[in-house]
This record gives structure tokens, sequence and C-alpha cells, in this order.
């Protein structure tokens, strides 16, 4: 099986915003936060911040399992995302 690595930089703001669409395919999914504060990964667009999962400046978050579509916002500002795709 021939996979495809994807890489792209994602400015982030307090909007809600996709951070990748569903994806059978996908093995790989990994999230750096270069920013200086928080984002947070959502299921769902129509979720809230406190509602998803938080990677905080200079987390990384490396996902594995799922290949559904998900969300992301940041705390505040606009904040410089990494992201890795590998299907």
């Amino acid at each position: 099986m021939v996979q495809t690595t994807r890489t792209f930089k994602l400015s982030v703001g307090t909007t809600v915003v996709q951070l990748c669409a569903e994806n059978p395919s996908r093995v790989l999914l990994w999230i750096v936060n270069n920013g200086t504060d928080t984002v947070y990964i959502l299921s769902a667009q129509n979720q809230e911040k406190e509602d998803g999962f938080p990677i905080y400046s200079k987390g990384s978050h490396k996902n594995q399992f799922s290949q559904s579509e998900l969300w992301i916002i940041a705390e505040s500002g606009t904040q410089d995302v990494r992201v890795m795709v590998v299907s």
C-alpha cells in the first residue's frame, strides 16, 4: 500500500474552521501548535472550545485512530498550527 503524506500550515483564529475532512484512508493526523496560546480540536463545527481537546502552545497531538472530520479553534488571537496527514 502506497501512503501519501501532506503537510500544511493553518492559521487558526477564534472562529471554528475545518482542520480535516473525513478520510477513510487516513492513518495518521499530527498537529503541532506553534502558536502562543491554546487551540482546541472539535468533533463538530457547532461545538464550543470548552468541548474540545486542548493543544497547548508549542504542544502537539498525534491521532492514529480517527478518520472523521475534525474542526479547530484558538483560545485567542491567531495561532500558527502545522498539520501532517498520512493516508
